[in-house]
């Protein structure tokens, strides 16, 4: 092959390793935008490579497939395969662009091309210099913008002074779009020489500079957001919902609460530094706004459109809400929910235990549980603040330490177990097994007689004192030695119980009262009866028919005396008979009562009753003989014992 000789600007000859007579490629460089004949190119400035391609007779060749290559450090093609196909004139032809706008220095252009099974080649050379870019004014479709709307920005793209014609990737930047409050389109390529991105408001509201930059080049212009209008504003939340009076908070419980409203636009986005004016809907018992006893309040709104003001409690339980209004347009506003001013505190008169099965299978058996559950309500009968503690201990078995109160109730697991109580009383006076005295207790306050209806108590009105919490472990009310107590600090004489019993199952220690309307643990002493699958007791077990049929009741108990497990059955096997109407000897009819075939859910002393019927039909003779009765456990324990019949 022969290089271009003089300008390289147009050459040809035979393929490398051929003649004249393979066929020739003749090399034409002009510039892309002008036309005119050039071996320089630089940045913006692409040259135009034609090829023309002839076979050994000299005619132009078509579809030719004609390869370009370079050092691509200092030049690429468009198209970037670098191959073209000949035209019907015999001519390829491709952009050689510079790779980059600092490229500097001289190639080697190479053509190849296939003709008639002879390979030719061409090379020229050419030179490469390092393009100056700047950037015109940036001029935008719109530089006024309503809240969230868009415009186009645009700027043209110079390569040393002119147009650039070939692509060149500016970035485009702005503060809003920054912050997140703005978004533009960060990167694009010119396209004939300009690159044009958009820009979209997402609650800039303001003086927004958009920058366009390439290369060390920039160009900025200014556009004025309008800010976005307030559409509504909403509550967000309470914190908490529910209060306490003023002056009876305790762990967990406040006076205060944090309410707090979100001012929005159309768009559900934040709105700032708007001015809201909070009031409530009843200053009933002195109840407070940031302070203030009266009138309204003004806050303003956050990045986050929030605003919050606080209400504390007065001295009356009352629910009571919180209007927002947005104080440049009226009609914008909303109000919380109701937020709850309570007393804050379980009172003794509103406290309760209760168990979910008294008499569970727990004196052989490990293992078994049942439920404890409180009802705590204050003063008013509200639900005392949820999250209010309630504590536990028992006479024996297990059971939880703890729990808080969910609309005014909780519970904890009963666990059969050691220890098993042994040698106790009952309220007869009789010593026994398995009876487990547990306590719930709480802070709280004691009871008194509303005289007035003020919700508050009053010097001189009635109040009943309490003492220290115990566990009643012999269920007489009086604590003995060695029964668990919950020490409060006092140290006075302690009143009678009421006489109507309501303090029945509340008992107090004598000598830990003060005389004193206050604070103080409310409780309650419920029982859990560990019974035993074994039958201790049928009483009387021993019947006589009064005639051909009869209805026969005992008392069951198992073998400490207290009622068999809740749920056990009964069932009986009869050999009791009698002689009939022909003389001859038949089987009675005998069978547990409706009603009485399961042992009932009791923590009653001495077990359960229970009716049985045995029936003959045109008796000569009484029915007479034995039964078996066996109970069944709800775990399928099984114990039996006889039953006779005379």
């Amino acid at each position: 092959s022969t290089a271009c000789p003089g300008g390289f600007l147009t050459c040809s000859s035979g393929g490398s390793g051929s003649t004249a007579t393979d066929g020739t490629i003749t090399l034409t460089l002009t510039d892309a935008a002008s036309g005119a004949s050039s071996n320089t190119l630089s940045a913006g400035k692409p040259l135009t490579v034609k090829a023309l391609v002839k076979d050994a007779s000299g005619a132009v060749v078509p579809n030719v497939v004609v390869t370009f290559a370079t050092d691509t450090t200092l030049g690429s093609f468009d198209p970037a395969s670098g191959t073209a196909l000949t035209n019907s004139s015999g001519i390829a032809s491709v952009n050689l662009q510079a790779a980059s706008l600092a490229s500097s220095g001289a190639a080697t252009l190479t053509v190849t091309a296939s003709v008639a099974g002879k390979s030719l080649t061409q090379t020229v050379g050419y030179a490469v210099s390092p393009g100056s870019v700047a950037l015109a004014n940036l001029a935008a479709n719109s530089t006024s913008l309503s809240a969230y709307g868009s415009t186009s920005v645009a700027v043209q793209v110079l390569v040393n002074g002119a147009p650039a014609t070939s692509s060149q990737t500016v970035t485009f930047s702005s503060a809003c779009d920054t912050a997140g409050k703005a978004s533009i389109t960060h990167s694009v390529s010119s396209v004939n020489g300009v690159a044009t991105a958009t820009y979209t408001d997402k609650g800039c509201a303001g003086s927004d500079a958009v920058t366009a930059s390439v290369q060390g080049a920039s160009s900025s212009i200014s556009l004025q957001v309008a800010a976005p209008q307030a559409s509504n504003v909403s509550f967000v939340s309470s914190s908490p919902s529910s209060i306490v009076l003023a002056g009876t908070g305790g762990e967990g419980l406040s006076s205060d609460s944090i309410v707090t409203f979100k001012l929005v636009d159309s768009t559900n986005s934040p709105i700032a530094g708007k001015a809201v004016n909070f009031d409530l809907s009843t200053r009933v018992g002195g109840i407070k706004l940031n302070g203030q006893s009266s009138g309204t309040v003004q806050g303003t709104t956050k990045a986050d459109g929030s605003v919050s003001v606080t209400v504390t409690a007065g001295t009356v339980p009352t629910p009571v809400w919180v209007t927002a209004v947005l104080a440049e347009n009226p009609a914008i506003k909303s109000q919380s929910p109701n937020l709850t001013i309570s007393t804050g505190r379980p009172t003794q008169d509103r406290f309760s235990l209760a168990v979910g099965t008294f008499n569970i299978e727990g004196w052989r058996r490990d293992g078994t549980t049942t439920s404890a559950t409180v009802y705590a309500f204050d003063r008013l009968g509200n639900p005392v603040p949820d999250g209010t503690v309630i504590n536990f201990i028992s006479e024996g078995a297990g059971i939880g330490a703890s729990c808080t109160t969910i609309s005014a109730s909780c519970s904890v697991t009963i666990t059969s177990g050691e220890y098993r109580p042994r040698n106790d009383t009952e309220p007869s006076g009789s010593v026994t097994n398995g009876r487990v005295t547990i306590l719930a207790y709480a802070m709280g306050e004691e009871s008194f007689d509303d005289g007035n209806f003020n919700n508050i108590y009053d010097a001189g009105e009635t109040f009943r004192d309490l003492g220290n919490a115990f566990v009643d472990n012999n269920e007489d009310g009086v604590r003995q030695a060695g029964e668990s107590e919950i020490a409060f600090g006092k140290s006075g004489a302690c009143p009678a119980y009421p006489a109507d019993g309501r303090y029945a199952n509340a008992p107090y220690s004598a000598g830990t009262c003060d005389g004193v309307w206050g604070q103080a643990h409310v409780r309650r002493v419920n029982l859990v009866i560990l019974s035993s699958y074994v039958i201790g007791t049928v009483s009387p077990s021993t019947f006589t028919m009064p005639g051909c049929m009869g209805s026969f009741t005992f008392r069951l108990s198992d073998e400490n005396n207290n009622p068999m497990p809740a749920g056990a059955t009964l069932t009986m096997d009869s050999s009791v008979t009698y002689k009939n109407d022909t003389g001859d000897t038949v089987k009675a009819s005998v069978g547990v009562s409706s009603g009485s075939a399961s042992v009932a859910n009791t923590s009653a002393a001495g077990g359960t009753f229970h009716t049985f019927t045995v029936e003959g039909s045109k008796c000569q003779t009484k029915p007479v003989g034995s039964i078996t009765l066996t109970v069944t456990s709800p775990s399928g324990n099984a114990s039996s014992q006889t039953i006779t019949i005379n």
